[in-house]
């Protein structure tokens, strides 16, 4: 009779409570019994793994700080259905990153990832890959006092310039002029095309880049429990519609007749030419046209991020007038009236230190990899295949490594007038998997 009163619904719920209580206590029982090599690791719950644990935190990397705290620097996760190890702490992400980075050096399958971009974003290491950062080295990393570094130099006082201007003139809010202006200095730099920043269609192309960034920085379940992918298909519907606008706005107005039209014997002129005469020559290893135009169209979108960085520093300029006075002092005392350019940049320490500190308190995710062979970490075991979380917010805010690290305090990186940059600063990760276009985001901040 009670069960008769109870309800089908209520012996569904006691029935998975009981299920989820059972497995926790199996897991419990695992975790003390199982291999001592492997990471440490919570107690997880059916299906969702430990995906319940990040949340109450704006960032899950927060979330990874808090969690180090029970269990060390190294300790593994089950997040839906991917498992994972985050990895906390200056030494251990360094092995992760330069001293086995080898080891570590493939990129998370995600489904949303291979929807948007076609398996060309976020891909693994191969030859085809260190040949377009090969080619691209040469322009993301203009050597000092060379002819593409001056004009690299010359193309951002232009639109440095034009910017200033436009927010003397009351031009309101500055972040569509900052975004149009660095998408110029990009397309100009690695494409030789110039666009007025009032053009219609070089604004839709600039605002469509910026909703592609918003949206490749997001954290999704579904990425970690693929069948709540269809709950997301509208959204990924309309970022791929804007995928393929930003596609037709490459070849349309910067390609144009350009790859029929290259003599391949003649020397590049700029990162365009390089792919197209890697493709038209024959050169090996051999390079899609769709790859190039995707690399082509994965730097461009470089300047959504060096953009929204720029606004954010803004902001914590406007919460330090101090800061802001120092900067003013030290280019008056060292420049007078001249215009500053990249090359003053070791010339101004204070202002050079004030980007890092911005850099270190947005403290951006460090790209997930991916380990593609059984390794370890700190002497743990990690399982090929495992996703690797490295904790940037970790490293940028620990109080082992900062003196009071929740401000914003630019003369952290300066000794004896001179700027420095501790070792555990790792803002652009590093080993061969690194930011490809950390040294332009440093030309264009400066």
């Amino acid at each position: 009779m009670f069960f008769v009163h109870i309800g089908h619904f209520t012996l569904y719920l006691v029935a998975f409570v009981a299920t989820a209580a059972a497995f926790a206590i199996f897991e419990s029982y695992r975790n003390r019994k199982g291999n001592t090599s492997e990471p440490p690791s919570p107690v997880r719950l059916p299906i969702i793994g430990h995906l319940h644990l990040m949340s109450g935190y704006q960032v899950p990397y927060q979330a990874f700080t808090e969690l180090s705290k029970k269990y060390g620097n190294v300790f593994k996760l089950q997040l839906g259905y991917v498992k994972c190890v985050v990895i906390n702490g200056h030494k251990s992400i360094r092995e992760a990153l330069v001293t086995k980075g080898n080891h570590f050096d493939s990129r998370p399958n995600f489904e949303r990832y291979q929807q948007l971009f076609c398996a060309l974003a976020f891909c693994n290491w191969s030859t085809t890959q260190k040949t377009r950062r090969d080619m691209l080295k040469a322009y993301t990393f203009p050597r000092a006092f060379t002819n593409r570094f001056y004009t690299l130099e010359e193309l951002i006082a232009i639109d440095t310039r034009s910017v200033i201007s436009s927010i003397n003139e009351g031009f309101l809010p500055t972040k569509p002029i900052i975004s149009r202006a660095c998408a110029n200095i990009f397309t100009r730099h690695f494409c030789s095309k110039n666009f007025d920043l009032a053009d219609e269609t070089f604004i839709e192309m600039v605002e469509n880049y910026d909703d592609i960034f918003y949206e490749v920085n997001q954290g999704y379940a579904a990425d970690f429990l693929p069948f709540l992918m269809p709950f997301h298909e509208k959204n990924l519907k309309r970022i791929g519609n804007l995928t393929h606008r930003i596609r037709d706005f490459v070849l349309t107005h910067i390609i144009g007749t350009r790859f029929d039209d290259l003599d391949v014997e003649s020397e590049p002129n700029d990162y365009v030419d390089s792919l197209i005469k890697h493709i038209k020559s024959g050169e090996s290893p051999e390079l899609t046209w769709d790859s190039a135009l995707f690399a082509l169209e994965d730097i461009i979108g470089g300047h959504s991020a060096v953009a929204n960085f720029l606004v954010k520093l803004f902001a914590f300029l406007a919460k330090e007038p101090e800061v802001q006075i120092n900067i003013q002092k030290e280019i008056d005392r060292v420049l007078g009236n001249k215009e500053v350019t990249i090359s003053d940049r070791t010339l101004l320490p204070y202002t050079e230190a004030t980007i890092f500190e911005a850099i270190r308190l947005i403290a951006s995710p460090i790209v997930p990899r991916v380990a593609n062979r059984d390794s370890s970490i700190d002497g743990y075991q990690i399982e090929k295949g495992t996703v690797i979380f490295l904790n940037n917010y970790d490293l940028s805010m620990s109080l082992d490594l900062w003196d009071e690290p929740e401000k914003f305090k630019p003369e952290r990186f300066i000794r004896e007038n001179r700027l420095i940059k501790p070792d555990h600063f790792l803002p652009f990760g590093g080993g061969r998997r690194s930011c490809m276009g950390y040294k332009m985001v440093q030309l264009l901040l400066s």
